[in-house]
């Protein structure tokens, strides 16, 4: 499978990278700074919110992975909703069908542990009020979209890296789990790929 990686330098694009090629597909990333691009994938530069751009750097592909997320200290609160307008009309454009798109668990609160639904969340939520806002925009441009996709739901993202197995439920949340690693975000979109059930639900992942 030919996989587009949107967001391929920053730290979950990397790990969903370096995950794709370890299972065998071929990768391309898609980056604004080809000087950042990883290793051993087909570098394909374009803005997230230049839709022409990203159909030239997805022709060919069979599925994309969206790692686009707000980066720290940068004044961009709507990157997540103007990302997935501009790769959704991309997506048609280049006829790919399959889209795995990371959201955050952070942003919504039904099902939740009664710890995560009346203590963290409220007070996480004060801080991220603008951030969840944009996320809970991108997915409801992606769950009215006509493509096949899926969008992972991580709890709080932290680093390292682990073999054990992750913890993933659709359509709710995981209970008394709170971190998730970015290397276990890349795990997780690279499974979505090939995992059916996975097709048109939210799948919360820690771990």
């Amino acid at each position: 499978m030919r996989v587009a990686v949107i967001g391929a330098s920053g730290r979950t694009g990397r790990t969903t990278v370096a995950h794709a090629l370890a299972a065998g597909h071929e990768v391309v990333a898609v980056v604004r700074d080809a000087s950042r691009a990883p290793e051993g994938a087909t570098v394909r530069v374009a803005d997230a919110r230049d839709g022409a751009a990203l159909a030239a750097a997805l022709d060919g592909c069979d599925a994309v992975v969206s790692c686009l997320g707000h980066v720290p200290g940068a004044d961009d609160p709507t990157i997540l909703r103007d990302g997935a307008e501009a790769l959704l009309t991309a997506m048609a454009s280049a006829k790919v069908p399959r889209l795995v798109a990371i959201s955050a668990a952070g942003a919504y609160v039904e099902g939740d542990d009664p710890l995560s639904r009346y203590l963290a969340k409220p007070i996480v939520a004060r801080l991220f009020g603008a951030a969840f806002e944009d996320t809970r925009a991108m997915e409801s441009l992606i769950r009215t979209s006509d493509r096949q996709w899926t969008v992972l739901r991580p709890s709080r993202l932290v680093p390292g890296e682990t073999a054990k197995p992750y913890r993933a439920a659709i359509d709710r949340a995981v209970w008394w789990h709170y971190n998730t690693r970015f290397d276990t975000v890349g795990r997780a979109a690279v499974d979505a790929l090939t995992t059916p059930a996975w097709v048109s639900h939210a799948v919360f992942i820690t771990g």
